[in-house]
């Protein structure tokens, strides 16, 4: 029961990843409107994990997580009726809320279940459950849109969620803390300081990088970030210790893992579309296609352990974000190339991007979850766990929010000269959304074909020109993590204790795969 709340929160966000291209005719949605209707999950699931896990503990772990489901399920079986891309991202947002009081509580309730003696196997299941569920989210996703709209997508996990209340509420214990200290202050901060800076990277390329709007926004986030340190400095009972990242250690795992979910989300929401849009994969084919990256994952997360061992945190770390690197630029280079090009370009060479790719993550994800454990002395290791969690979650809402930006900025740019040619009420539409251009191409019928070619070759270049920002940020978060991760093998999987085993066991394990 509370492995299957864990595997709908997790496949919540990449289900709909698979979703966009249909999302984008069906609703009329330009290109910033798909990068809002997945990081409004995103941004209200990472800004409030740690305040929903506190609140938790206080206020008892079945009525959050009651609560939870509840606003997770009404506000997917609400999404699925949106008739307009606003309506969609609004309850997106509330369903982000809604799972962010989920996953915190299913693992701690989960653990408490269990005997001292059985907890080991009761993280392993959550953790397989975890990584599981965004691969679950995506194969079920692409098998309902063979047959049905977007919609059933939403409305499946949606109310899968709240089938699930009645059990959760007669079966979870509701051990609470009445006296544990809350944060508010803090929780509003952290939320204003994301959603401003998202805000502003989103809608740069429609609002322009230098005009008010984004400006003000980008101010009001980093201002929000400035008050919020502040904040967490001066109360008595901050939710996220900011001093603990004195600690180099945690810091840079914490660096490590951010920097490997703002990679790996933003192709895992910008991949699915170009597949779609550009190859003419359909969501089913799209998301067996982005599997290949778990053949390499696989073989990272085997070796990472060994080299962990014998050489510590930074070889492992550094040569798998590099590996990561090497992926996107692979990826970057061949989908530049012209539709006509070899098969081994075509083909050959994106599966081996997939596939380093994979590696890198894989290996590199251990490093950092063990970096930042180890990060702080034993009995601090459930604020460790939620520092995994956040910067995690964090980066992955940036990284989306960052290569979204460069994509549309470059589709945008390349469109330009076919607009030209367009009578003035399709402008908008087609220098919006490449999904629009081709639905525009597909009513023109042959007179179409020069649109069309336009538009999948500026997505083309768009998603290249992401891809390789991302690959330059990877090589030198390498070249960071090379110079400034600690080298020392103590203190690592080898040297810890088997309670230590358990909490970086189940952020390696829910990790493995990235969730969308």
């Amino acid at each position: 029961m509370l492995c299957t709340a864990l595997a709908l929160v997790i496949a919540g966000n990449s289900a709909l990843a698979i979703a966009l291209p249909d999302i984008a005719e069906d609703l009329s949605a330009d290109q910033v409107d798909l990068t809002w209707i997945i990081d409004a999950y995103a941004l209200t699931f990472a800004a409030l994990l740690l305040p929903a896990g506190i609140a938790a503990d206080r206020f008892g772990r079945r009525t959050v997580l009651v609560t939870g489901l509840l606003v997770f399920g009404a506000a997917g079986v609400a999404s699925a009726f949106a008739p307009d891309p606003t309506w969609l991202i609004v309850w997106r947002a509330i369903a982000g809320v809604g799972a962010a009081a989920t996953f915190p509580v299913t693992l701690s309730a989960l653990v408490d279940s269990y005997p001292p003696e059985r907890r080991s196997f009761a993280v392993a299941v959550w953790s397989g459950v975890s990584g599981g569920g965004a691969v679950l989210g995506t194969l079920v996703a692409g098998a309902l849109l063979e047959v049905s709209g977007w919609g059933s997508v939403q409305l499946v996990f949606g109310a899968a969620a709240l089938v699930l209340l009645p059990a959760v509420a007669v079966l979870v214990r509701q051990d609470r803390n009445p006296n544990l200290p809350l944060d508010p202050w803090g929780a509003a901060w952290a939320v204003v300081a994301l959603a401003g800076i998202v805000f502003g990277v989103v809608e740069a390329p429609r609002l322009g990088w230098t005009s008010p709007e984004t400006l003000s926004a980008l101010g009001v986030g980093l201002g929000a970030l400035a008050a919020f340190i502040v904040h967490e400095l001066r109360t008595a009972a901050p939710s996220l210790d900011v001093r603990l990242f004195r600690s180099r250690g945690l810091s840079a795992g914490s660096l490590l893992v951010s920097l490997q979910f703002f990679a790996s989300l933003g192709l895992f929401v910008l991949a699915p579309q170009y597949l779609q849009l550009v190859r003419d994969f359909s969501p089913l084919q799209a998301a067996t296609a982005l599997l290949t990256i778990a053949i390499g994952v696989g073989s990272g997360t085997g070796l990472a352990p060994r080299l962990l061992e014998r050489r510590g945190a930074r070889l492992p770390g550094a040569v798998g974000l590099a590996a990561m690197a090497v992926g996107f630029a692979l990826l970057a280079w061949s989908i530049a190339q012209p539709a006509d090009a070899d098969a081994l370009t075509r083909w050959g060479v994106p599966a081996v991007g997939l596939i380093a790719f994979g590696f890198g993550f894989g290996l590199a994800i251990t490093p950092g979850t063990v970096l930042i454990i180890d990060g702080l002395p034993p009995e601090r290791r459930s604020v460790a766990s939620a520092v995994n969690d956040i910067t995690r979650e964090v980066g992955g809402v940036l990284g989306i929010a960052v290569l979204s930006s460069v994509l549309v900025s470059r589709y945008r740019d390349d469109i330009a000269p076919a607009l030209a040619q367009l009578p003035p009420p399709l402008v908008e539409p087609v220098r919006d959304s490449a999904a629009a251009a081709l639905a525009i191409a597909a009513e023109a019928g042959p007179q179409g074909a020069a649109l069309a070619s336009a538009a999948t070759d500026a997505f083309a270049a768009g998603l290249s020109a992401a891809l390789w920002i991302g690959a330059a940020v990877l090589a030198v978060s390498a070249l960071g993590c090379a110079l400034l991760a600690p080298a020392h093998p103590q203190g690592t999987v080898a040297a810890q204790t088997p309670e230590t085993k358990d909490v970086a066991g189940a952020s390696d394990a829910a990790e493995a795969v990235p969730q969308a």
